[in-house]
């Protein structure tokens, strides 16, 4: 460095062979100092906040593989939500129609059982038609014992029909017994992660036992396969 300016007055003062810290007097009055020898302190500090940057990075890496898993389940369990509500709601409206009726009724549109539009899960009250929606409206609604997933909504994500279900789970869904001391089972599948498993809930209205011994009260969810996990 050859010359400093002073901060009063503007003027250049030469500073050659003048000890780095030390202090001249300009022609204006004004005391100004020669600046230090080494790096400044603006450096400095650029140069530590930068290691510590780079400290934090294999930090940064593990709290990802944490958090992306967490909220891809917390993504997951948001739209499983609409599966257990509606099954909800269908054992709801099948316990409304026994207290009127013997039995209970497959035809969903016989007991008012129509999800909202934009559904994720396919639903299935026996092995019969489906109510299909992959247009803006509705097709195949008055005999229907299943509802198709959105496909209008979902254009990418394949159909899921009853031939897509479990043997296991299939051979639960509809009506069993003789009525009017019968029984119907309601199994939603839906596809919520992309991958090639389902995610698979039933409800029935009465108690029920499956074939590993598990019992299963009346009105409660049961799920087989939790895509989530899978």
């Amino acid at each position: 460095m050859t010359a400093v300016k002073c901060p009063k007055c503007g003027t250049a003062i030469d500073v050659r062979g003048v000890k780095p810290g030390s202090t001249l007097i300009c022609q204006c009055g004004n005391v100004v100092a020669v600046p230090a020898g080494g790096m400044s302190r603006k450096m400095r500090n650029l140069l530590i906040a930068g290691g510590l940057v780079a400290l934090s990075c294999p930090c940064l890496g593990i709290i990802a593989a944490v958090a992306i898993p967490n909220f891809m389940q917390y993504q997951g369990r948001a739209k499983q939500a609409e599966c257990k509500v509606n099954l909800k709601s269908f054992y709801a409206a099948q316990a409304m129609h026994s207290a009127s009726e013997e039995g209970f009724e497959p035809v969903l549109s016989k007991i008012q059982f129509s999800p909202e539009r934009g559904n994720r899960y396919a639903y299935f009250a026996g092995p019969g038609p489906m109510e299909e929606r992959a247009s803006a409206q509705a097709t195949g609604t008055e005999e229907a014992q299943a509802i198709g997933l959105d496909t209008f909504k979902f254009a990418g994500q394949p159909s899921i029909t009853f031939e897509s279900l479990p043997p296991e789970v299939a051979g639960m869904v509809g009506l069993s017994g003789e009525c009017p001391d019968c029984d119907i089972t309601m199994v939603c599948a839906g596809n919520i992660d992309q991958d090639p498993s389902l995610d698979i809930w039933s409800i029935s209205l009465k108690d029920r036992a499956l074939t590993d011994g598990t019992t299963i009260p009346a009105g409660q969810i049961f799920q087989h396969v939790n895509d989530v996990l899978e």
